[in-house]
């Protein structure tokens, strides 16, 4: 299961440092659950090029908005989408919100200013969440269905998690209960992706759960926010569709898309050294294919909790945060080969020289 860990490399009094004036296309959107003031949380920006980074929005300071408590994931949320003429950043923060059950804030890319989207213990905007942990932006003409999502592992029937929809309002509505019985069920629904599809295969959104399946080693969920069905694409425990970790610890934990529609899944907990690994999944059959061991030194630097996964589309590779990793335990950006799994540090979140340190990197997005 997800954690928060306190990090020893926190952002010191944030006074001095840079800020960066808006967003912008291709900029990697990194979350960091406790830097900034107070510890509260921030979201950093880090150029696909150079690595260097700047912080965008501190959610310890009131002066930008709502506050955060533990904000833990990011999704660019393209212009119109929701009836919102421009283009957001949406950021699912586990621990905000009323009774600190959950609450997915709005900010604005030009400012870094925050608004609450919607209140997770509020029930007059629906169905009460537990501890959103990802969320996802549909665009209009993707799937038969637009909108925002939102994972939340511990709410729904006998808290199994559920994914949620939030309209332009904040208003909430359940999707999918990985606790009912109408498909197979879940148990720590964690992150979500986009599937665009191939011939023979629709588009739909995927969902890594990391105790469900065979031994509780984790699953992907497929499913359809138009009509709420769900089906499991790949179970991590079933040695039939290839690599399973034995670590009984395992636990996927991230899940993307490239262009080119391969799908990749973070894993933490690898056995072989603890460090974590990226495995890719046929979409047609599920089968896995282990491409990067993050304690294989062979592949490039180790990770050590390596927590979200994305495609840098600059760079053509992907991009693994890790909360731990790096100078001081302040976090690390690597890339990752799709290919011959190497990996690379884009930038060291304890490393003063790329930019404001961080405390423990996680969720992560690219601006469009």
């Amino acid at each position: 299961m997800k954690r928060k860990l306190i990090a020893l490399a926190l952002l010191a009094g944030f006074t001095s440092v840079a800020m960066a004036s808006s967003i912008v296309a291709g900029n990697v959107l990194v979350i960091d659950q406790t830097a900034g003031t107070s510890q509260q949380g921030a979201l950093f920006t880090v150029d696909q090029r150079t690595g260097t980074r700047a912080l965008f929005s501190d959610f310890g300071d009131a002066s930008q908005g709502t506050e955060g408590v533990d904000p833990n994931a990011v999704t660019w949320m393209p212009a119109q989408l929701l009836g919102l003429i421009p283009a957001f950043v949406l950021v699912t923060d586990g621990s905000g919100g009323t009774n600190e059950q959950g609450a997915l804030y709005k900010i604005d890319p030009a400012t870094g200013s925050r608004d609450l989207l919607s209140d997770f213990g509020d029930s007059a905007q629906g169905p009460l969440g537990a501890y959103p942990v990802a969320v996802l932006a549909v665009a209009p003409g993707l799937l038969n269905w637009s909108g925002v999502l939102v994972a939340d592992p511990f709410a729904g029937t006998n808290g199994q998690g559920v994914i949620f929809s939030v309209d332009t309002s904040g208003n909430r509505t359940t999707v999918i209960d990985f606790g009912d019985s109408n498909g197979p069920q879940g148990e720590y629904p964690d992150s979500l992706a986009y599937f665009p599809g191939e011939p023979g295969l629709g588009s739909t959104v995927l969902v890594a759960d990391g105790n469900a399946g065979t031994q509780s080693l984790g699953a992907l969920f497929s499913i359809d926010p138009a009509t709420g069905t769900r089906s499991l694409l790949s179970d991590f425990g079933n040695s039939a569709q290839g690599w399973v970790d034995a670590n009984p610890e395992s636990t996927p934990v991230s899940v993307t898309v490239t262009p080119s529609n391969q799908i990749f899944v973070l894993v933490q907990e690898l056995s072989q050294g603890g460090g974590g690994a990226v495995v890719q999944v046929d979409p047609a059959t599920g089968n896995r294919t282990l491409v990067s061991d993050f304690s294989n030194a062979v592949q490039g630097p180790a990770g050590v909790e390596p927590n979200g996964l994305t495609w840098l589309p600059n760079l053509s590779l992907l991009g693994v945060s890790d909360g731990d990793a790096g100078t001081g335990s302040g976090g690390t950006l690597f890339t990752v080969d799709p290919a011959s799994g190497r990996r690379g540090t884009l930038s060291d979140f304890g490393n003063t020289s790329e930019g404001p340190v961080g405390g423990e990197p996680s969720g992560l997005a690219v601006a469009q």
